[in-house]
C-alpha cells in the first residue's frame, strides 16, 4: 500500500489508485479547509505500475522545492515532498510507493503506531481477529464484486463498500478500497479451470490424520496435514457415494451442516469455521481468489466438495477415486 506521511501532524495517509486532493469536501479523498488550495487541486494516479503526481490547481503543486507542471504526470520516488500550494501548511513525504491494496483499518484513531494506524491488508480470505479464534470471516465476493463478511456461525454474508464499518476483536474497524475500481479488487486473471485439478487425500488407518495435495497440469501442491483436510476428505466420501448411485451432477454431494455436525460430533459453527479455514488455505495456497468456493461449495444450509476429480487413499489402500481407468469405471473398494 502506498502512503503519504503529513509533516506537520505526523499521520500516515493512504492512497487510493486515484487519489485526489483538493477543499471539495464530497468530490475529493482527502479535504484541506485552506482557500490556498483549489476546490480539486491535485491528483496522484496509479498508472502501469508507478505512481504519478498531477497538479490541476490555480496557485500550484510543489515537489521537492520544485513546482509542478500544470496538468502534467510527474513520477513519484520514496522520501519525496509534496506541498499544495507554495503558502499551504500541509506537506507530505512518500514513504511507500507499493501497489494499492484494499485494506481494513480501526475506526478510533488512538491507537497509533509511529502516527501510523495498524492495518489489515486485504489479500484472499481472511478470518479474524486470527485463524485459531475467529470472529468474522472477510473475503471478496467473486461473483457479486464486492468485499463480503460473515459472522461465525452464519451463513449469510453481509456486503461492504468503501467506508463502512464492521467490528471484530472489540474495535470497529472501517473499509478503506484503495483500488481504481470494484473490479480491480478481483483475482488475478489466471488459467486454472478448477474443473481440472486433481485432488489426493491420504489418510491414516485411525483417520486421526488427513493430508491433501492438489495437481495442477503437471504441478503438485502440497496442503499437508491439517484437520479440515478430514471434512473435505468426508465431503468427498458424500459425493462418489452419489455417484455411485447415479445421481445427476448439480445434486451430488449435498449434506446439510447439521448432519456434518452429528457425523464429526462437532458443533455447527466450529464446521463453518472448518469450512473457512479450508477455503482460505486452498486460496492461500492456489493464489487465485476466484477459486474461493471451488473446494467447498455452499447454498442455504448445505454443503459439498466442489472437486470432480479425486482420489481418497486411507492407510495404504485406495478406498476411492474418481480418476477414471483405462475402462472408464468409477474406483471404489
Amino acid at each position: 500500500m502506498a502512503t503519504l506521511k503529513h509533516k506537520q501532524q505526523s499521520k500516515y495517509l493512504y492512497l487510493k489508485s486515484f487519489h485526489r486532493f483538493g477543499r471539495l469536501k464530497h468530490s475529493v479523498d482527502s479535504c484541506f479547509d485552506e482557500l490556498a488550495i483549489s476546490r480539486i487541486h491535485a491528483v496522484i494516479e496509479w498508472q502501469q505500475g508507478y505512481w504519478y503526481l498531477r497538479d490541476l490547481s490555480r496557485n500550484g503543486t510543489w515537489l521537492n522545492d520544485a513546482r509542478v507542471p500544470y496538468n502534467q504526470d510527474v513520477a513519484l520516488n520514496v522520501n519525496d515532498e509534496i506541498r499544495f500550494s507554495d503558502s499551504s501548511s500541509h506537506s507530505f513525504s512518500v514513504t511507500d510507493l507499493a501497489p494499492p491494496e484494499d485494506l481494513l483499518v480501526p475506526y478510533s484513531h488512538d491507537e497509533l503506531v509511529d502516527g501510523q494506524m495498524p492495518v489489515i491488508q486485504l489479500e484472499n480470505y481472511h478470518l479474524l481477529p486470527s485463524e485459531s479464534d475467529p470472529e468474522l470471516i472477510v473475503y471478496f465476493n467473486n461473483a457479486e464484486q464486492t468485499w463480503c463478511y460473515e459472522e461465525v456461525g452464519s451463513e449469510h454474508p453481509v456486503s461492504i463498500t468503501d467506508g463502512e464499518q464492521l467490528r471484530f476483536a472489540q474495535q470497529v474497524w472501517s473499509l478503506i478500497q484503495t483500488r481504481a475500481s470494484q473490479q480491480e479488487c478481483t483475482a488475478e486473471v489466471t488459467d486454472t479451470d478448477p474443473g481440472d485439478l486433481e485432488y489426493h487425500f491420504t489418510l491414516s488407518q485411525d483417520e486421526e490424520y488427513a493430508e491433501l495435495q492438489v495437481k495442477q497440469a503437471q504441478e503438485k501442491v502440497d496442503f499437508e496435514t491439517r484437520t479440515h483436510h478430514y471434512l473435505t476428505a468426508l465431503l468427498a466420501r458424500y459425493k462418489i457415494k452419489d455417484m455411485q448411485h447415479q445421481v445427476d451432477d448439480a445434486s451430488q454431494g449435498w449434506v446439510s451442516v447439521k448432519q456434518l455436525s452429528r457425523d464429526l460430533g462437532l458443533t455447527e459453527s466450529h464446521i463453518n469455521i472448518q469450512i473457512h479455514r479450508a477455503r482460505k488455505q486452498f486460496v492461500d495456497r492456489m493464489k487465485d481468489k476466484s477459486m474461493a468456493e471451488s473446494l467447498i461449495e455452499r447454498k442455504r444450509g448445505r454443503v459439498r466438495f466442489g472437486g470432480r476429480h479425486f482420489s481418497i487413499v486411507k492407510g495404504q489402500q485406495l478406498e476411492a477415486s474418481t480418476l477414471f481407468n483405462q475402462h472408464d469405471e468409477l474406483l471404489v473398494s
